[in-house]
């Protein structure tokens, strides 16, 4: 049975996902895998964006999320928002260009979404794209994910000794 994701939109479809040691990444996402974000072009033509599941594990608990204001204009990986960790404060990348729409309210009162859900419930932002077109030639597709999510993990594993499980 494959996997159940809760889209913004509120309702909730099983998608096909390509799995990497532990880590899911479902294929109708596209990936920014050096800064561990995901997009999802959604059917009104705007963009989901959030924090992928090896991400958050590499995270760590969030304690809360702190999004630009809506309106705001994003460039391509420059920072959507904060994370704060137990420790640390980390910038969220933008895997697209585009105005901030709008962020997920839950998500503000209940960061451990992002770790229990990230590919559903704990979505971060949605984005009026400026051109997906071009942003998501730039994006790692679910075909090339197990080839990007094992080059990726090799290098946090040079960088940093342990690999993720």
């Amino acid at each position: 049975m494959s996997p159940v994701v809760a889209r913004s939109d509120g309702r909730s479809v099983p998608v096909p996902m390509a799995t990497v040691r532990v880590f899911e990444f479902p294929d109708e996402l596209y990936y920014l895998m050096a800064h561990d974000t995901w997009a999802r072009l959604d059917p009104d033509g705007n963009v989901t964006v959030g924090i992928t599941a090896l991400g958050a594990h590499l995270s760590g608990e969030f304690i809360e999320f702190m999004p630009k204001p809506v309106g705001q204009r994003v460039e391509r990986e420059r920072a959507l928002g904060l994370l704060e960790m137990s420790k640390v404060i980390r910038s969220v990348r933008a895997p697209v260009g585009g105005v901030l729409l709008e962020s997920n309210e839950r998500v503000k009162r209940e960061p451990a979404l992002i770790n229990n859900s990230p590919y559903g419930e704990g979505w971060l932002v949605r984005l009026q794209p400026t051109d997906w077109e071009r942003d998501c030639r730039e994006l790692v597709t679910a075909a090339a994910i197990p080839q990007a999510a094992q080059d990726y993990m090799a290098l946090l594993a040079e960088s940093f000794g342990e690999p993720p499980p």
